[in-house]
């Protein structure tokens, strides 16, 4: 007799390595032998989803497969495993009762001779013994061999485990593989013996689930092992399978408390709960409320138990294995999210009680601020006279833990508490000292949603941002205005500072001005530019101003003069601006107003090419905002110095700086600046001759980048492409069509260097002179627009490859020499003008022997190989480098001896001896 085989989708599993050991008893089974295997694993490691993919396998292998599933309620019925799965069997002649050895062995099942416990030993021997005979009957009418497998073996009944420790012993010949799946910390000690004897005289293999591995973790989440979140979800979850998908929907969840009070995996833990009895349920309850770790004396107060029934109520947790011991003395959950689920499925009244319990024991146990307040917090409406102190004491705590989402959580449950219950505190919270720090340690973190709750909190608390029209209040404003704006939430800056300018009573003048400032502020901190005749009319409107804001209004006409070309104005703008804040340096750490402007200047002045003051300022700023750990302000700031210092040619400092704005551009989420940070280590990297693979790619020719870039992060990685003598991916990822910019047009200020790597890619990829023509004009017209030298020297440079791409060399190379006297000394524009020059002259009719005689001795044995027609992969060979290491090679070596094809390459060799 046969069963046949229904054809499903296979259950997936990530434990190929269990399942394959798991096969190799069906494989024996299949052959005609007999063989156990213990699958042992605790809860939640995969156990059934394991079995299910091993049933699967056997009926494609053509084993007939049954399945007993053993549960707490069914440890009363004797054998109630096996005849689950025995009376599943079919006959042959239809469904509706087992195949007539099956009822043979189910009937036998029924008359066992030790039901009412009067069998001697003898008997119960001799009965076990036909039992076993009768199972192998039964294979019969498996042909193909038989899969019996029994689930949470841990809760079987006596006399089950008893037939199982036979059937282990002694397996059953004729094709039968058993597969016994337990939890072994809640298997009985009968049962774990006789597993145990079955592996060690060899009659039985073991299968144990160990955590998952960070790579099986990744499958399991169809996510890359490299991303954060991967990486966060597989220490959190322990590398337990159910806890790694609980965890993964609760970030997607709308509501994750009631996911986890209601939600399929929450109810699959909360199912090991059903059956307890009072006071062990209670106690278990105290002990969710209590938190990560607990005693018995803990326990006792919050349950309200004498101290013998909780001992007794956690002996009994601990023996289901829903606690374990933690340090000496003490017990915790087996995972965090069962006590989550259990705290979540608590009677919420009773809940509030229990803390306050806890709250009064952990007092007198003399607790930590930490450990108090989630029990001050969740109390309820009855706060005590220090409750303030301890929840403002444990923020700072958690914040100095380098936890700014647990501060965060004290601390606006403090300013809840005193807006609710200002009678009962007795204490007030007063001052930016407490959060300050707290808003700033969330925005290094990237937590916009936490920075956003707590800023509604503290603006509903006068006592800590100040009452409305005061210049506390003002400064607060200020201040969170341009942390939300950093976080991307510019809305909401803009309706606080409009809120304030709306407050009854009103600010004073002089902070009204500075409202109005800020209102612009947060348009650059967020990425925008602001309307120039708004700045136009902000100047206006701080004449009479502190020389402090009139100089933040100064310095915004002046970025928006540069970026819309007015090179004039913003020159009249920045320098009055500069020599104000120059003047209000006191030798003191600038404060957080004139940081900020400060942050500003020096983009404005590094837009301009004034490097020197610009990295002056930002140094200036970025000093004082290291002190203060102004989070919000680092990304901007370091973008803005490693740019600077790229321009001026101080690569390495760029590099450096880069690399440290991209690190906390990441953490805080800036996508925006994480990108212009890589964009500057490229283009740095590319001018000392390197291509590191943590360069940014660039995309295919026609197809739309995935990765946020602005117009200047996309003018540096073009220059790299260049650099690299990637004239074709430079183009494609400024033009892929001919017909539009890929990303949007260089401002006015950028707009001639934009159009001169237009026409150096041209050239470089074979481009109709016709082209270079038009983007050289278009730079001409755009530098003459600006009347900046830089800009100007970038025209030059357009002009000349124009004439390079028509054959005139010789006045290309006029050109080229014209443009480094507008170029800073080592900086990478001229650097590269001046590379073109000398390139351009030899290409003119220089000697060949005096052009090969300025390249590098590696320049030299690369460009012998080649000459010789080798492949970019045979020199690296060859060279023991690697090939983008050649390419970067040849690169340098077509411009110093401007020539553009190996095949040139190899006349002029000749043409050298």
């Amino acid at each position: 007799m046969s069963v046949a085989a229904v054809e499903t989708v296979e259950p997936g599993t990530v434990r190929t390595e269990e399942l394959d050991r798991l096969l190799r008893a069906v494989d024996t089974a299949a052959a005609g032998g007999g063989r156990a295997v213990e699958l042992a694993g605790d809860p939640g490691t995969g156990k059934t989803r394991l079995l299910s993919a091993l049933a699967h396998r056997a009926r494609r292998k053509g084993l007939t497969v049954l399945r007993g599933h053993c549960t707490e309620a069914g440890r009363a019925i004797r054998f109630h495993p096996l005849t689950q799965a025995l009376t599943a069997w079919p006959a042959l002649d239809g469904p509706g009762a087992p195949a007539p050895p099956a009822a043979a062995l189910v009937r036998a099942l029924a008359e066992d001779p030790s039901a009412g416990g009067t069998a001697d030993f003898t008997q119960r021997c001799l009965h076990y013994t036909e039992l076993r005979h009768r199972i192998g009957a039964c294979l019969s009418g498996a042909p193909g061999g038989l899969l019996l497998m029994l689930d949470d073996c841990h809760w079987a009944d006596p006399a089950s485990v008893a037939l199982l420790d036979m059937l282990v012993r002694w397996p059953v010949e004729g094709g039968l593989a058993l597969v016994v799946a337990h939890r072994p910390r809640q298997s009985p000690v009968d049962l774990s013996a006789a597993l145990r004897h079955g592996v060690e005289q060899g009659t039985a293999d073991l299968v144990e689930l160990p955590a998952l591995s960070l790579e099986q973790t990744g499958r399991l989440l169809g996510a890359p092992v490299t991303a954060p979140a991967t990486v966060r979800l597989h220490q959190e979850s322990r590398g337990t399978p159910l806890y790694l998908t609980m965890l993964a929907s609760a970030e997607r969840a709308d509501d994750a408390p009631d996911l986890f009070a209601r939600g399929g995996s929450a109810a699959r833990l909360l199912a090991e709960t059903t059956h307890l009895e009072e006071p062990v349920r209670t106690a278990a309850d105290a002990a969710a409320v209590l938190g990560d770790a607990f005693d018995v004396d803990s326990v006792a107060a919050v349950a309200g138990l004498d101290r013998d029934l909780a001992c007794a109520a956690l002996g009994e947790l601990r023996r289901r294995d829903l606690v374990r011991p933690a340090v000496p003395g003490r017990l915790t959950f087996r995972h965090p999210l069962l006590r989550t689920c259990l705290y979540a499925a608590t009677d919420a009244c009773w809940r509030a009680g229990a803390h306050r319990r806890a709250r009064r024991w952990c007092t007198e146990a003399g607790a930590s601020a930490v450990d108090l307040a989630p029990h001050v917090a969740r109390s309820g409406s009855a706060p005590e006279p220090s409750d303030l102190r301890v929840l403002a004491s444990a923020a700072r705590a958690e914040l100095h833990r380098g936890r700014p989402a647990d501060a965060a959580r004290w601390l606006t449950a403090a300013i809840r508490m005193q807006r609710t219950a200002p009678q009962q505190t007795g204490e007030v919270l007063a001052g930016a000292e407490l959060w300050r720090p707290v808003v700033q340690a969330l925005t290094a973190s990237g937590d916009a949603d936490g920075v956003r709750v707590l800023v509604r909190e503290l603006l509903a608390a006068p006592a800590l941002t100040g009452r409305a029209g005061t210049p506390d209040r003002v400064a607060s404003a200020v201040l969170l205005s341009a942390v939300l704006a950093s976080l991307g939430l510019d809305e909401e800056a803009l309706s606080l500072i409009g809120a304030e300018l709306d407050s009854t009573p009103a600010p004073a003048s002089g902070d009204l001005a500075l409202l109005h400032v800020q209102q612009r502020v947060v348009k650059v901190l967020a990425g925008q530019v602001p309307v120039r005749a708004d700045a136009e009319a902000l100047v206006r409107q701080t004449a009479e101003a502190d020389a402090m804001t009139a100089a933040g209004a100064l310095v915004l006409r002046g970025m928006c003069a540069v970026l819309t070309g007015d090179a004039r104005t913003a020159e009249m703008a920045l320098y009055s601006a500069a020599q104000t804040l120059d003047d209000l340096d006191d030798g003191q750490p600038a404060d957080e107003q004139e940081s900020v402007y400060l942050l500003m200047l020096s983009w404005a002045e590094a837009l301009m090419g004034w490097y020197g003051p610009a990295c002056g300022h930002g140094e200036r700023a970025l000093s004082a905002v290291r002190e203060r750990g102004d989070a919000h302000l680092l990304p901007p700031l370091l973008d803005t110095l490693a740019y600077v210092h790229h321009q001026a040619g101080h690569l390495a400092d760029a590099l450096s700086t880069a690399q440290e704005g991209r690190a906390v551009a990441e953490a805080a989420g800036r996508t925006d600046h994480v990108g212009l940070s890589d964009a500057i280590a490229a283009a740095a990297w590319a001018q000392l001759g390197q291509t590191p693979g943590a360069s940014p790619a660039p995309p295919a020719d026609g197809e739309p980048s995935s990765a946020p870039r602005t117009p200047l992060s996309a003018l540096l990685i073009a220059e790299s492409l260049l650099a690299a003598g990637d004239g074709a991916a430079a183009l494609a990822l400024l033009l892929p069509r001919r017909e539009a910019w890929r990303v949007s047009e260089p401002v006015a200020v950028l707009a001639a260097r934009g159009y001169e790597l237009l026409a150096a890619a041209g050239v470089q990829s074979g481009v109709d002179a016709d082209s270079v023509q038009e983007w050289a004009d278009q730079a001409a017209e755009a530098a003459s627009a600006v009347g900046l030298p830089e800009q100007q020297g970038h025209a030059l440079l357009a002009c000349g490859h124009a004439l390079l791409a028509r054959g005139l060399r010789e006045e290309a190379a006029g050109c080229y020499r014209d443009a480094l006297e507008l170029f800073v000394v080592n900086s990478p524009s001229g650097a590269r003008a001046k590379e073109l020059a000398r390139a351009a002259h030899r290409a003119a009719g220089g000697r060949p022997e005096q052009a090969l005689a300025e390249l590098t001795l590696r320049e030299r044995e690369v460009a012998a190989l080649a000459g010789e027609g080798r492949k970019s992969r045979e020199i690296a060979e060859e060279l023991r480098v690697s090939p983008r290491t050649v390419d970067a090679h040849l690169t340098r070596i077509y411009s110093k001896l401007g020539v553009s094809s190996r095949a040139e390459l190899a006349r002029l060799l000749a043409l050298a001896g």
